[in-house]
């Protein structure tokens, strides 16, 4: 894949051809109406440690966990047009990253949720340097190769824990409850999301969208698309990263199967059950994904199969995602 990635009979394929399906309109900023929207759900995001129980928080904490990996997934994938298959590297990175730097090195918390998105960042910047010689289905293939080569190593390595992981992964101990942790987490992924969303409209946000509508006449109007993409990489394995972090100190273990291709695969149903074609869309897509999964799992032990089929139905009724069938209901 990365000294012929096009196949060793390919040829190079034409780079007019979009990866992933572009917006029918420009992505915008929220409305009024959505803005308010947004505010009122955040306001009742911050009073549910006072209405609800443990678990509801738990559940809560975990969807924060996964709306940051999807949006990051979203990243490369809805505004990069780089589809990968192995995004659970960067996360499985982050979780592992803070678990050894706190169990090995006694570095705490507050100083690993800073350490593993950097690690993970680094790592993204290393692969992303092959992978964005390539598109399509070989981008895609190349990322699950990464992706799997750290699961093995994680898997194997006696100093990783192997198969059994790391445990004893727990928060500093001014975090007292799972309710403190829950507005950790809330306000961790929140700024996250929002500077996810500010490097969308920036200049570097236009160009990758740029290139991913048609690269060569980006390349012509002199934009850099290799190193643009390089760089989108390296930004979504941060937060990918970030969100690992908190996962790990969160369930207070890591094991191998947060790099596992499940784990990759779960972030693109997250990514598409919301809408590639918005940017709400993977925190939705992430807030249905594990709300069904959650309920389903305590509910009976055929789960898997119906959440197989729950999913399936709500991608044939809302072929756009849930979020993008709201906007064009909103506008109609």
């Amino acid at each position: 894949l990365v000294l012929r990635p096009h196949g060793l009979l390919g040829k190079a394929q034409s780079t007019l051809r979009n990866a992933v399906p572009v917006a029918d309109v420009a992505l915008q900023g929220a409305s009024g109406r959505w803005l308010q929207i947004g505010i009122a759900v955040a306001v009742l995001l911050a009073i549910v440690p006072l209405l609800a129980g443990e678990y509801v928080e738990l559940v809560l904490t975990e969807i924060f966990i996964l709306a940051l990996f999807a949006a990051s997934l979203h990243f490369i994938m809805g505004i990069g047009g780089l589809v990968s298959f192995g995004h659970a590297a960067y996360f499985g990175l982050g979780a592992y990253a803070a678990a050894l730097l706190l169990t090995r090195f006694a570095i705490p918390m507050e100083a690993a949720l800073i350490a593993a998105p950097l690690v993970a960042g680094a790592v993204g910047l290393l692969f992303g340097a092959f992978c964005i010689r390539l598109t399509g289905v070989y981008l895609a293939m190349l990322t699950l190769a990464f992706a799997q080569i750290l699961w093995s190593i994680a898997f194997q390595m006696q100093w990783t824990g192997g198969d059994n992981g790391i445990l004893s992964v727990w928060p500093s101990q001014w975090v007292t409850s799972k309710a403190i942790y829950y507005y950790l987490t809330l306000g961790i992924v929140a700024s996250a999301l929002v500077i996810l969303r500010r490097a969308v409209f920036a200049p570097f946000g236009y160009a990758l969208r740029a290139a991913r509508d048609s690269t060569a006449r980006s390349e012509a109007i002199g934009i850099d698309v290799r190193h643009q993409q390089w760089l989108a990489f390296a930004l979504a394995g941060a937060f990918a990263g970030l969100a690992g972090a908190l996962y790990a100190f969160h369930k207070g273990s890591v094991f191998p199967n947060v790099l596992s291709i499940p784990q990759s695969i779960d972030a693109l149903v997250m990514v598409l059950l919301g809408g590639v074609q918005t940017l709400v869309g993977p925190v939705v897509g992430a807030a249905v994904y594990h709300f069904l999964q959650t309920e389903i799992m305590r509910s009976t032990q055929y789960w898997r199969a119906i959440l197989g089929a729950v999913i399936l139905v709500l991608v044939v009724a809302f072929p756009q995602g849930i979020a993008g069938f709201a906007r064009r209901f909103a506008r109609t």
